[in-house]
């Protein structure tokens, strides 16, 4: 399946740099960064719609300028498990470029998201003048492995709620009084349960859990404030030593 059709305008190397944002192009002075904005082009995306199906032809390297895009496989009984979720800076489509296989996953806007798009064949010829594009394309790859082995441990030890605690010290905070952190849910429940490798009612227990033992405090719209830091990094820590 093509990516999805969407309004493509071609990328301005003078105003705000997509490529300045993603650390697979930071090795490269400014002058080098406008360069390689001339070959992107941007594709908008509105909320729900999709980049690319599984099985559809990628050859193309997508950057997330503005936005979210969910990455997400569905069993064959119709269950949609969430891979992970991308945000500005984060790429996909180096599978196909290193591999040229196909994805096994979809990959779907969560809200309005702009996206720089780079053919593969221009994508080779930037490695090969900037071999430094190589390496840390390399380095994102490993850096999802260590990611994906670390998941796969947590899974393993069966501990839902150190994985929810880990996820919920993972997301952007601001400082709230007597040392409380704010955190607001990036994501619809069932999309982090699916995330987390558990059911919504696994997450809507520990969520209740937590908030019950006054590590956390929850508000309307997603907001969450993470009253006891301490202890919820304790419990966080208990799926990297199991």
């Amino acid at each position: 399946m093509p990516l999805a059709v969407s309004t493509d305008v071609d990328a301005d190397p003078a105003n705000d740099l997509c490529v300045a944002r993603v650390p697979l192009f930071q090795g490269l002075t400014h002058a080098q960064q406008v360069e390689v904005a001339g070959f992107a082009r941007t594709v908008r995306l509105d909320a729900v719609e999709q980049a690319y199906t599984a099985g559809s032809e990628m050859s193309q390297l997508m950057v997330v300028h503005t936005g979210q895009v969910k990455i997400a496989r569905t069993s064959a009984a119709g269950h949609e498990q969430v891979i992970r979720v991308l945000g500005p800076g984060d790429f996909i489509g180096e599978s196909a470029f290193l591999t040229g296989t196909r994805p096994d996953h979809a990959a779907e806007a969560l809200v309005y998201t702009e996206l720089c798009v780079f053919r593969h064949a221009d994508l080779g010829r930037l490695v090969e003048k900037h071999p430094s594009i190589g390496l840390r394309m390399l380095q994102g790859v490993s850096q999802r492995l260590d990611d994906t082995e670390a998941r796969l441990a947590s899974v393993i030890s069966g501990n839902v709620s150190s994985r929810l605690a880990d996820y919920l010290l993972s997301l952007p905070a601001t400082p709230g009084p007597r040392g409380a952190i704010d955190v607001t849910l990036p994501l619809a429940k069932k999309d982090i349960a699916s995330l987390l490798s558990t059911t919504p009612e696994s997450l809507s227990r520990q969520l209740r859990k937590l908030t019950d033992t006054g590590v956390i405090s929850q508000q309307e719209q997603g907001r969450i404030t993470i009253t006891d830091v301490t202890a919820l990094t304790a419990l966080s820590t208990l799926s990297k030593r199991d």
